[in-house]
């Protein structure tokens, strides 16, 4: 099975021609506003509109960095037999896509056994090697496992610049990054071809 007809990986562009043409965008800056100095409420319009309190979390805590980690005992990947090289999508699924100047991936497998490989294969420095020639030095990652639903779950801050509407990347959204990582050959077991 090959995914590669199934999108051209890597390639998701916007519908504005806004390479084409010199044209205003909106740049994207992140903001922190304390939660405690929110006032949120909801809003019922008509004949007779109303509003009410939505009310606010008992508790509050500081914004801090999220825990990132690598595979705590991964199994040495030789255990699995002998690989072959193909498609990371021939076994993998994944969702992408953009949050302001970064891309998150997820990227899940069908089976326990492949979870243990996937878990234990794609590390951060795996992940920065599958990036290829577009990772940067600048670049930060967040890494963290899923393994109720059998995910690796990606963060990498700054790869699309200041945003969508200003990144200068084809795939501005992000939204086929999850594609084009599918696409890249990696070492596979080749029990998880077996008939």
């Amino acid at each position: 099975m090959v995914n590669g007809m199934q999108h051209f990986a890597g390639a998701c562009c916007t519908n504005d021609n806004r390479t084409m043409m010199p044209m205003t965008y909106l740049a994207y800056y992140p903001g922190i506003v304390a939660q405690n100095q929110l006032h949120e409420q909801v809003h019922f319009l008509g004949s007779n509109p109303r509003s009410f309190d939505a009310g606010h979390p008992s508790k509050y805590e500081d914004l801090a960095p999220r825990r990132s980690y690598e595979t705590e005992q991964p199994i040495d990947l030789a255990s699995f037999g002998p690989t072959v090289d193909k498609p990371l999508g021939d076994i993998a699924l994944a969702r992408s896509g953009d949050k302001g100047g970064n891309v998150n991936i997820g990227i899940f497998v069908e089976t326990n056994e492949q979870w243990e490989w996937l878990r234990s294969f794609l590390s951060s420095s795996r992940m920065q090697e599958l990036v290829g020639e577009d990772w940067q030095p600048d670049f930060w990652m967040e890494r963290v496992e899923m393994p109720l639903i059998r995910a690796v779950h990606f963060v990498i801050y700054g790869i699309l610049g200041r945003g969508v509407s200003s990144s200068s990347r084809l795939d501005a959204l992000g939204k086929a990054f999850g594609e084009y990582i599918r696409d890249r050959h990696v070492p596979i077991p080749a029990r998880f071809f077996a008939a």
